[in-house]
This record gives C-alpha cells, sequence and structure tokens, in this order.
C-alpha cells in the first residue's frame, strides 16, 4: 500500500454506490474539495515557477542563434547608433593586467627601531626577574630556606608563563647556569675559572642586531606570495614622500626569520641549543616596518581600472549588423549583446518585464494544452491528487533539467530525456496522456530556445516513437528496445536538419553524442517506474502481467484448497477478458481482477458448492441467516487477503464489487419457506452482501461474468438458446437492482457484452455428436475432416 494514502487530500474519496451526504458530511467534503484544489493549484503554479527560473537571462539574441549558425531572420539593421561592448574575457584580461601593474602601497614605520629598543629593553628584564627568581630559589634551598624557596619556585614559574615563550628545559637549564654562573655569592659544579657571558644577554643582543639590520632594508607584513607584482610603493607620511621599491630588496617575515637562522647558525656553529634560543629570542622581537596600505592601494587599483575602455569600435544607426543568410561570427554576436545593453539601458528594464511576461504567457499556454486535456476527458486523473503529483514530479525534473542544459557550458537541450516522461505516463496510464505530456514538454522547451524548431520537431517525434514502442509493454525488458527506438528519432530528424540547414558537421556530431546519453537515462526509466508503482500505488499493464501469472503462491494455495474455485475463477477470467475485449475496457485488469475475486472463499472452501464433493453440506445443519453470513464473510476475508499480499487497490476493488449488494438468493428464499407465523420477519438487509457496487466498466463485466459462470454451470441441457436466455436473464436482474447504476456502460455495451459471453459459453458447452454405438471419431469409417466438424459442431 502507498503511504500517500495516509494524506486525506491526496487521497480520492470513494463513496459506496447510494449513499448520499448527510448533513454534517458536507462541510467535510467542501473543506476536502477546497484542499484538494489548493494542491492542484499549488501543483500547477510549481511548474510554472521552475519553467520561469529556467528561462535563460542571456544576451538578445544569443538563444535565437549561435556562433557559427545561419542568420534566417530578415536583414538587422541598427535602431540607433551604439558602442560595442569587449568581450568578457578581453576586459578580464586588461584587468588582470592593471592589477599586475598596479604596485601594491606600504606605510613605513620611522618608529620602529625606537620601538625595538625598547621592547628589547622590556624584555631583558623580564629575563632578569625570571632568572633572579631562580637564583634565589638556589640560595634558599641551599641555606634551608625552605618556605623562602618554595615562594621562589612559585614566582619563577610565574614569569615563565608571563613571557609566553616555549623553552624546553634543556634550554632554560642552560639559560639559568649561565646566569647562577654570572651571580654573586653562587657557585655551581660547572663552574669555570672565567665565568661566560650571560646567555639571554647574548641572544638578544644579537637578535636586536640582526632585526635593526633588517629594518634599515625593511620587512612587509604580508606575505611575498601574495603580491603580484615585482615592485611596491613604500610611503613615508611624515616626509611626505613616496619611492618605488624592488620586491627582492624587502623580507617578508618568513624571509626574515630564514636570514636570521642562516646568520646564527654560521655564528653559534655546533652549538643547537643556543641556536635555538637565540631563534625564539628573536621570534618574540621580529616585526614588519612596512605596513600595507590596503585603504590606498584598493583606490590607486580602482582609478586605474576605471581607465580602461569597455568598448571597441561604434555601429551607426542604420547600419546592417547581420545579414540573412550571413554566418554568425564572434564579431557579429559582440555587436548583437551590445545592441541587447543598449536597449536595456535606454528601457530601464522595461524589456525584462515584457520578457518574463511574454515567457508567463507561453507557459501557461503550453501547460494548458496537457492540464485541460485531462480536465476535460481524464477527469479521473485529474480529480486523483496522487496521480496528478506524480504527473508534477516528473514535470519539474525535465523542466529543472532543461535550466541546467541551458547554463551548463559542457552539455545541449538534448541531453534532457523528454521520452522517459513519455513512456511512463504511456506505461502508468496510456498513449494519449504521454502524447499530450510530451508536447506540452517539448513545446516548452522549444521557448526555452526562442522557438527551436528542430528541438521541438525531434523533441516530438522521438516521444511519439518511445510512446508507441511502450504501448502494448509486456516485460521490463522492453525498456531497452524502447531506447533505442527514440535515439533512432532524434538521429532521423537530425540527420535531415544537417541535410536541409546546412548544420555544422561538428554540432551535428555534439548533438548526436548528447542524444545518445539522453537514450542511455532512458533506461532509468525502469527503477523509477518501480518506485512510482509503490509509492503512488500506480497500476501498470507490467504489475498485472505480474499477477496474471497463476503460478503466484496465493493462486497456487487457492487450487490446492478450493479447485474448485479456481476452476471458476479461471472460467470467469476468460469470460470476463473476453467480453471487456469486446468493448474496449481494460481487459488485462479485468482478468487479473477475476483471478482474486473468490481467494477469500480459501478460508472456508467446503461452504461453497463448487468445492463440495458429495456427502454431507455443512449448510444443511445452519440457518439460513447464517448460512448467508458465512457465504458473504468470503468477500472481508478475500479483502484482508489482498491487503496482506499487497494487491494493487484496482485489483482488490474487484473482491467486494464483484457481488455488489446483491441478494444471496438461495438462502433467503430458503428464509422465507422456513418462516413461520409469529417469527420476526425476514429481513432483506441480512442476506445482501456488504457491497460497494461496481464503479467500472471492469468490475460491472466481472460481476455478471461471476454470476452468469456460476449459473451456467447449474444449467441442464445448456444449449445456445438457453445459455442466451440465462445471460439475459442476469444481465436484467443486475439492472433492475440497481448494481450498474455507478458505472456508464451503455444499452450498446452491454449488448455486446452479452454476445461475447454467449459465445464463450458455447465454445465451453457446445453439443457433441453422439456417435453411433461401436464407432468412435478415431475410427476407420470417419475421416479426419468429418470428426473435426462433428466435434465443432
Amino acid at each position: 500500500m502507498s503511504f500517500l494514502k495516509r494524506i486525506p487530500f491526496l487521497k480520492p474519496r470513494v463513496r459506496p454506490v447510494g449513499d448520499t451526504l448527510e448533513a454534517g458530511d458536507a462541510p467535510q467534503e467542501r473543506s476536502r474539495r477546497r484542499r484538494a484544489l489548493v494542491l492542484k493549484g499549488f501543483l500547477f503554479s510549481a511548474i510554472v515557477v521552475v519553467t520561469m527560473l529556467a528561462f535563460p537571462r542571456g544576451t538578445l539574441y544569443q538563444y535565437t542563434v549561435e556562433q557559427d549558425e545561419i542568420w534566417r531572420q530578415p536583414n538587422l539593421h541598427a535602431p540607433f547608433t551604439f558602442a560595442i561592448q569587449k568581450p568578457a574575457d578581453e576586459l578580464e584580461r586588461e584587468r588582470e593586467q592593471v592589477r599586475q601593474s598596479t604596485l601594491p602601497i606600504f606605510q613605513q614605520d620611522l618608529d620602529a627601531t625606537t620601538s625595538l629598543r625598547i621592547e628589547a629593553s622590556a624584555l631583558g628584564q623580564r629575563f632578569d626577574r625570571l632568572l633572579g627568581h631562580y637564583a634565589s630559589y638556589v640560595e634558599n634551598r641551599t641555606r634551608g630556606r625552605i618556605e623562602e624557596a618554595l615562594q621562589d619556585s612559585l614566582s619563577h614559574a610565574a614569569s615563565i608563563d608571563s613571557l609566553g615563550l616555549r623553552f624546553t628545559q634543556l634550554e632554560w637549564q642552560m639559560l639559568r647556569e649561565s646566569y647562577i654562573n654570572q651571580s654573586m655569592g653562587l657557585v655551581t659544579q660547572q663552574r669555570q675559572s672565567v665565568p661566560a657571558p650571560r646567555l639571554d644577554r647574548v641572544t638578544l643582543a644579537a637578535a636586536e642586531q640582526e632585526l635593526r639590520r633588517q629594518l634599515g632594508d625593511g620587512i612587509i607584513t604580508v606575505s611575498k606570495s601574495s603580491i603580484s607584482s615585482d615592485s611596491i610603493t613604500v610611503r613615508v607620511e611624515q616626509r611626505n614622500s613616496q619611492n618605488a621599491r624592488a620586491l627582492v630588496r624587502v623580507r617578508d617575515l618568513n624571509e626574515a626569520l630564514q636570514d636570521v637562522s642562516d646568520r646564527f647558525a654560521s655564528r653559534w656553529l655546533g652549538e643547537p641549543l643556543t641556536l635555538q634560543i637565540a631563534e625564539k629570542v628573536y621570534g618574540l622581537l621580529v616585526k614588519g616596518n612596512l605596513i600595507l596600505d590596503v585603504e590606498a592601494t584598493e583606490r590607486t587599483l580602482a582609478i586605474a581600472e576605471s581607465e580602461i575602455v569597455p568598448t571597441e569600435g561604434i555601429v551607426r544607426e542604420n547600419e546592417v549588423i547581420v545579414r540573412q543568410g550571413d554566418r554568425v561570427t564572434a564579431d557579429i554576436m559582440r555587436k548583437l549583446g551590445s545592441l541587447k545593453e543598449q536597449i536595456l539601458q535606454q528601457s530601464g528594464g522595461q524589456i525584462q518585464w515584457k520578457a518574463a511576461l511574454g515567457h508567463f504567457l507561453v507557459t501557461i499556454a503550453s501547460l494548458l494544452i496537457f492540464y485541460l486535456y485531462l480536465y476535460l476527458l481524464r477527469k479521473s486523473i485529474f480529480q486523483d491528487n496522487a496521480k496528478l503529483t506524480l504527473i508534477t514530479l516528473l514535470f519539474l525534473g525535465v523542466i529543472a533539467i532543461y535550466g541546467v542544459a541551458l547554463r551548463a557550458a559542457l552539455i545541449d537541450m538534448y541531453v534532457v530525456p523528454v521520452a522517459i516522461v513519455a513512456i511512463l505516463l504511456t506505461v502508468m496510464f496510456d498513449s494519449r496522456v504521454a502524447l499530450f505530456g510530451s508536447l506540452s514538454l517539448a513545446f516548452i522547451g522549444s521557448h526555452l530556445l526562442n522557438y527551436d524548431f528542430s528541438f521541438t520537431f525531434a523533441t516530438v517525434f522521438a516521444s511519439t516513437l518511445g510512446i508507441f514502442s511502450v504501448r502494448d509493454i509486456r516485460n521490463r525488458s522492453q525498456f531497452f528496445i524502447s531506447a533505442s527506438v527514440v535515439f533512432s528519432g532524434y538521429l532521423l530528424v537530425l540527420t535531415a536538419d544537417l541535410l536541409l540547414q546546412n548544420t555544422p558537421t561538428a554540432r551535428f556530431t555534439d548533438h548526436v553524442i548528447f542524444v545518445g546519453i539522453n537514450s542511455v537515462l532512458l533506461l532509468l526509466a525502469y527503477p523509477a517506474l518501480w518506485i512510482f508503482e509503490r509509492v503512488f500505488d500506480v497500476t501498470t499493464d507490467l504489475t498485472l502481467l505480474e499477477l496474471s501469472d497463476t503460478n503466484r503462491p496465493i493462486l497456487k494455495e487457492l487450487s490446492l484448497k478450493a479447485p474448485g474455485t479456481f476452476n471458476h475463477v479461471l472460467q470467469v477470467a476468460n469470460l470476463s477478458e473476453s467480453a471487456a475485449a469486446s468493448i474496449g475496457a481494460n481487459a488485462l485488469l479485468t482478468r487479473v481482477g477475476a483471478l482474486y475475486h473468490d481467494i477469500g472463499k480459501m478460508v472456508k472452501p467446503e461452504y461453497f458448492v463448487e468445492n463440495q464433493r458429495g456427502g454431507v453440506n455443512p449448510h444443511d445443519g445452519l440457518k439460513p441467516r447464517m448460512s448467508a453470513l458465512i457465504i458473504a464473510s468470503h468477500v472481508k476475508e478475500g479483502i484482508e487477503m489482498a491487503r496482506r499480499i499487497r494487491l494493487p487497490q484496482e485489483v482488490e476493488d474487484f473482491i467486494p464489487m464483484h457481488h455488489g449488494t446483491t441478494r444471496i438468493e438461495y438462502f433467503y428464499q430458503r428464509a422465507l419457506s422456513q418462516h413461520k407465523e409469529g417469527d420476526p420477519a425476514v429481513q432483506e438487509s441480512g442476506f445482501r452482501y456488504p457491497g460497494p457496487r461496481p464503479h467500472s466498466k471492469e468490475t460491472s463485466i466481472l460481476m455478471l461474468a461471476d454470476g452468469i459462470e456460476a449459473a451456467s454451470r447449474a444449467l441442464e441441457n445448456p444449449s445456445r438458446k438457453r445459455l442466451e436466455g440465462l445471460i439475459d436473464s442476469i444481465v436484467e436482474a443486475r439492472l433492475e437492482d440497481g448494481q450498474l447504476d455507478n458505472t456508464n456502460l451503455t444499452f450498446r455495451e452491454l449488448n455486446t457484452i452479452k454476445e461475447s459471453m454467449l459465445s464463450v459459453l458455447t465454445g465451453i458447452y457446445h453439443v457433441r455428436v453422439k456417435y453411433p454405438e461401436g464407432e468412435s471419431p478415431a475410427s476407420d469409417k470417419w475421416s479426419g475432416d468429418q470428426a473435426a466438424n462433428a466435434l465443432d459442431g
């Protein structure tokens, strides 16, 4: 079962025949209709909106003709004088050249060396405090002053954190020992006779010295990789001066660090710990003195870009832009695009509104071709919101791909698989629905391409061939054949266009490639159909063919548990199929419905006469009312079985409708005959099936075939005349009982149905020739032709 059935306004309401709307039901019915109408409006609006978004936003003639095509319209004259715009790629190249030639502006900080001296002094003082705390800690610990030593240790740790420099344990140890060696009154085991200078002061002095040297050359604050020019402009606001400086003469921060690392490595060769300490101290001090002035740079760049001339030449008023029959060159395309831009500027957006309104109107017109057909001629689909939602999703998918194809540089409109919608609509509904749907989609594609006739005709022709290829589909592998048929249709039209319109060979080849991709995409119809059948509860001929297999488990079980019933449903299936075909109804659906209409009899098969093999009749010991309940229960039990095995709703409908609300005549008459004076009156309603009555030609045909086949079994001497009388009486009884009131069967069709069923029953109960005693059709006295004629008689 489809989950869409749980959505109230997607599920069409089915009211049993004869039911009328109660006063309390009328508001609910009106509310349901309003919701359904809102949904239909939303679905239609969604297609219109997506189509409007799919329309290209390009130059005036860009989608009428492509470069290297032939201009088939009349000569185009310039309505006024206008400038020819440079191509976008050429303008971008000129802008890139300006960006390359415009030097970034840096402001030089003259106070950088002064700031360096102050920061180096402050860093030296922090080193003094930090290492002083450590020296005090060593002294207090040596003299046994534990509390003072602990306090010095905490102060030392806090100073390390405030310094923000992460030395390793070995580096700290080296710095501490160097400090202690220079401290008064403190001696370590590693003291030398001539103490070395303090390592922190040596490295700090070296870092300051190297940084002063680098600041003299200049250190920029951004990476060189972000600068595209070979030079920069250096401004000094205090002196109101600026000069150009080669980029190679200055350093960025990474280059400055690498330069000082190389110089430190040569100074402290073989002393890796000292080298590391010096580099980290340098890292605390280094700053750029050439600061990028972003605003000044952007102003200079904007001024330079504004001087770029966006045009190249002009077109005079009344000058011929392109002549009919000329090939559209790149220069002509630029003139067309420039004319478009000028018209837009002069109109102030009026053209966009006109184009949008035109697009809207042609979109509405194209869609009305399909939706008016559904509304006027296929109301069953138009009123089914689930089916309308399914169709809308298919349309939206194709139109969305249209929009992508128009905007993507590497694909073409011929790649859009319009035929997949045609194929799916044919399989799920019928060929007429598919044909109208294909026409609407092809026209929308034509509008998107500004009325490209070749595309429109190729799409309609290929889709029509696709429709014909699956019109009588009998297996899912037929989709492969459809793909090749659609490809052939496209190829035929493209070849004709190549010969008649002198289409460039390269373009023809591209179109053929995209059509090939289109045909491959058609194979997605197979999985798409499987999904739609289950999500939207659509019953296709493929599903019906699979259900018509009598080897399916439920029918196998029926043949074993109720062989008489199984034989009955086979005969009814033949009768129904023949009758449905004779009036143009769905013969396959009717046959499948007939095969499953009595599956409920498997629960109590012995209570049905076709399964009784003589002996005791279980109804003999029951009251007529109880027997009628048991007989009628096979409808309810059949529905439960159908839902358990997930039969489609269209097939399930045959189970309750093949009896409708008819009376269980035998037990009703038996109840009347057993009625005595003083007993409660026999209620006819207690002897009727629950219904509902048939609501289609197919279900009404099954009702007639079921009654006629069952009655014909009890008919003595079933001659043609007797069978004809039997059929007439049963049809007349169903008409008088109102069982066919909800179907659109005409009297002409009823007569055709009766003739079809009579022909089938006459074939089943044909009169056989009584052979002379001792002779048979195989004896020497009978020729082969005589035996065949006798058997046919």
